[in-house]
């Protein structure tokens, strides 16, 4: 019989120190999960870890910096310092490889390790993603958001805008307790770190689209048609695109938490997807 595992693992990374839940078969095939910008491990991934392990899968769920039980960041950093931390997370956990289940921010993370160590990948799940950096207006625009962050200013908190601008109005209308959880998990993050995450991940990450040709790993994206941060067209559908092999699956009435807006659909679609890689 498989022995079931459960244990909290903090992993000294180019990030700092990171909370990571490990948890399901010990033994089994491993995946690690990395959330979006604003929120834990939990809430991004948490109502897919279930399924996972009642496919005998062994689950590394991460709490980004100053999220979870995680240290908040101090500086700057760039998509490949988190690429890095991701590997020495599957290090200190003792493990080869693993598929990468990324959620926007994650997505961007797991496309860096596909690309410079495809030895540890087994397979990716894209959700809500992109490969692209962001234009002058846009970086600026991220800067000042930051600087309102930083300084605590948002009318009526920056949790209510966060929830309208990730999740769509039949997800909020369909699970208010959900849409409450986040606003409030929000509200609750240090300002200064999340401000320089936002800036780090929204503002200042590089390109790798000109790479994905390079990636090997059998790859599953997942969009929300009613995503207004990385709309489908182009992020989705250039990673489906330029990916060999890639399959693309665009959810209705889903904006940017496909996860967690639609977690029977997310969930049968990564089922199928990774069942036949074993």
């Amino acid at each position: 019989m498989t022995t079931p595992t459960s244990r909290s693992l903090f992993v000294p990374t180019t990030l700092g120190r990171l909370h990571v839940q490990d948890a399901g078969p010990a033994d089994g095939p491993v995946a690690l999960l990395w959330p979006s910008v604003f929120m834990d491990g939990e809430t991004s991934w948490g109502a897919q870890l279930a399924d996972l392990h009642a496919q005998g899968r062994r689950t590394l769920l991460v709490d980004p910096p100053g999220t979870g039980r995680s240290e908040s960041v101090s500086r700057l950093f760039t998509m490949e310092e988190c690429g890095a931390a991701a590997v020495q997370t599957l290090d200190a956990a003792g493990v080869d490889r693993a598929a990468f289940l990324g959620l926007s921010w994650g997505g961007i993370v797991a496309l860096r390790v596909a690309i410079t160590a495809p030895d540890r990948v087994t397979a990716l799940v894209l959700s809500n993603t992109t490969a692209r950096s962001v234009v002058l207006r846009e970086r600026l625009a991220v800067r000042l958001n930051a600087l309102l962050i930083r300084s605590g200013i948002a009318p009526g908190g920056l949790g209510r805008l966060v929830v309208s601008g990730m999740l769509s109005k039949q997800s909020r209308n369909q699970n208010p307790e959900f849409t409450t959880h986040l606003a409030q998990a929000v509200d609750a993050l240090d300002k200064a770190g999340l401000a320089r995450v936002v800036r780090s991940v929204l503002a200042g990450r590089s390109s790798v689209v000109d790479a994905l040709g390079r990636i090997t790993a059998p790859t599953l994206v997942i969009g929300g048609a009613e995503d207004r941060a990385l709309p489908p067209e182009p992020h989705s559908g250039e990673l489906a695109e330029r990916i060999a092999g890639a399959h693309l699956e665009v959810l209705p009435r889903v904006a940017h938490l496909a996860p967690r807006e639609a977690p029977t659909e997310v969930a049968v679609l990564i089922r199928k997807f990774l069942a036949p890689l074993g």
